[in-house]
């Protein structure tokens, strides 16, 4: 996506949302777009390069930097709270676009009750026990050049890119757990987040966190760890045996 593309795709979905009121209460050169007064999403130019800056909970935050170069901590507001987009091939106008629901659904969960009824769009539910599992393996179907199988034994479902490990999914249903690779230095602050991550059951507990359904696992945080840990199956894989993408 292109720099004119970004601007153009940010303000028509934000401005689609119900309850928004653009303006340019924080200076010339920025659109700000509110949801009952409350920021959610800026518009500017940073460093001469036009920039979307939205919310984000901590923790998807720095996944996402570390998914995306173009995805950086947010120019002039809490650095770990926003964060900043350029245009950039890896910034879709379905990343942004849901970076940008996002954003104003955690403004949305900070307004009085009476406020949201009134702006009549529901904030993200939790993912159950239940639904974990088949939402990973729907997940996992769209990603290329995935193949799976129970190389380890009957009860893990073990799926590969490369012959790269990269999810097994437990068939258990004593235990509905995911597992996923991930970068070390965000186990910790995983695990301190979410009650139901913990470090990898079956695997080297430094590079893979387990994961069950129940408070504070959505859908979006799912989505986000299966597709990083798929690309960080593919970081030793030669350009040449990549999937195309």
């Amino acid at each position: 996506m292109n720099k004119q593309n970004l601007v153009h795709v940010a303000d028509d979905y934000a401005q689609s949302l119900t309850g928004v009121a653009p303006d340019h209460s924080m200076g010339i050169g920025w659109a700000t777009y509110k949801l009952h007064g409350k920021v959610f999403m800026l518009i500017g130019e940073v460093d001469g390069k036009s920039t979307v800056i939205v919310k984000a909970d901590p923790i998807r935050a720095a996944i996402l930097r570390g998914q995306f170069e173009e995805i950086s901590p947010a120019h002039r507001m809490n650095k770990r709270h926003w964060l900043s987009i350029v245009a950039g091939k890896s910034i879709t106008e379905a990343l942004l676009h849901r970076e940008i629901k996002e954003s104003y659904l955690l403004v949305q969960a900070s307004l009085p009750q009476k406020r949201i009824r009134n702006v009549g769009q529901p904030a993200h539910k939790g993912i159950s026990r239940r639904q974990l599992q088949p939402l990973a393996r729907r997940l996992v179907t769209e990603l290329p050049g995935v193949t799976h199988g129970r190389p380890f034994v009957e009860k893990l479902d073990v799926y590969k890119v490369v012959n790269k490990v990269f999810l097994i999914i437990t068939d258990d249903p004593d235990e509905p757990i995911i597992t996923v690779k991930t970068e070390p230095d965000q186990i910790d602050t995983l695990c301190e987040q979410y009650e139901n991550v913990t470090p990898g059951r079956y695997l080297d507990k430094h590079h893979w966190v387990s994961v069950e359904g129940g408070k504070g696992v959505t859908r979006e945080l799912v989505e986000d760890l299966i597709k990083q840990s798929y690309r960080l199956a593919l970081k030793a894989v030669p350009q040449r045996l990549k999937p195309p993408m």
